[in-house]
């Protein structure tokens, strides 16, 4: 929504919100801040006056008073808008207006503070710094070396297991020691024609979508290797299941795909 709004925007229209923000910083056009009220938060008096004149300018007429699509738009307001737990709903900030502009379709500069108050409402903490922290989120710190560093910002891929609870490995450990020949065929033919969900779900378990693919069907033609793969598995207990998987994720990431490729053609060659 919020970006339909902006292509109805002129490239005029830009230009003058962005000398109104300008000018608005000026030492002549800033108020005193009332007691107990932080500079730069929602209360502050001069955020409102330029948040007003912007919306104002962005506004279509142009010709005074804030439409509810140019309040829309304002930068806090779409940074905080969206359709997580979190996140101010189009009801909810339709409902912001309506009662903020009392029925209006176009606000004063009295009406877009009640509107700018009754979205506050909805927030626990400043909607100045929710939105900052929401354009800005944190990156994780590091100070040991560079590479960690590198590590730290780009972030590790998650490990196979890792989001799942005690109880849910004893499900799965349970149910991979009572599978059959048959059951393990099935499993392979689904898990070599899975789509785009169960991809997803695969890479956020830090499993390869690809390479689950090829080694179930790899398997599916090798009945020795299926075999084998299921003994093992029998034998083992729910935290040596998670550790053997996680032991291969790392092995594999630090193969290249030709190296990968080699391994498994070996497997195969082993398991005939």
């Amino acid at each position: 929504m919020a970006q339909k709004q902006m292509e109805n925007l002129t490239p005029d229209m830009i230009d003058e919100a962005v000398t109104a923000m300008k000018d608005s910083s000026t030492p002549t056009g800033t108020q005193p801040i009332p007691e107990g009220v932080t500079a730069g938060s929602s209360s502050d008096p001069n955020v409102i006056n330029a948040m007003y004149k912007v919306a104002e300018l962005m506004s279509k007429p142009s010709n005074g008073g804030v439409t509810f699509q140019s309040f829309s738009s304002l930068p806090p307001i779409t940074a905080l808008s969206g359709d997580r737990e979190q996140d101010l709903s189009q009801s909810e900030l339709a409902e912001c207006w309506s009662d903020g502009s009392l029925g209006s379709s176009r606000v004063d500069r009295a009406g877009f503070e009640r509107v700018w108050k009754e979205v506050q409402e909805y927030f626990e903490e400043d909607i100045m710094e929710e939105s900052r922290a929401t354009l800005h989120p944190k990156v994780k710190k590091a100070a040991r070396s560079t590479s960690s560093a590198s590590a730290d910002v780009v972030g590790t891929p998650p490990q196979v297991g890792g989001n799942l609870s005690e109880d849910q490995m004893k499900m799965v450990n349970e149910q991979v020691k009572t599978m059959t020949d048959d059951d393990m065929q099935q499993m392979l033919e689904g898990m070599s024609n899975i789509g785009p969900e169960e991809e997803a779900r695969m890479k956020a378990m830090g499993a390869d979508p690809a390479m689950m693919k090829k080694a179930a069907e790899m398997m599916q033609s090798n009945p020795m290797m299926r075999k084998a793969a299921q003994m093992m598995m029998k034998n083992m207990s729910p935290d040596q299941m998670v550790k053997a998987s996680q032991q291969a994720q790392q092995q594999m990431a630090s193969m290249s795909k030709e190296d990968l490729d080699k391994a498994m053609e070996e497997m195969n060659k082993q398991g005939k």
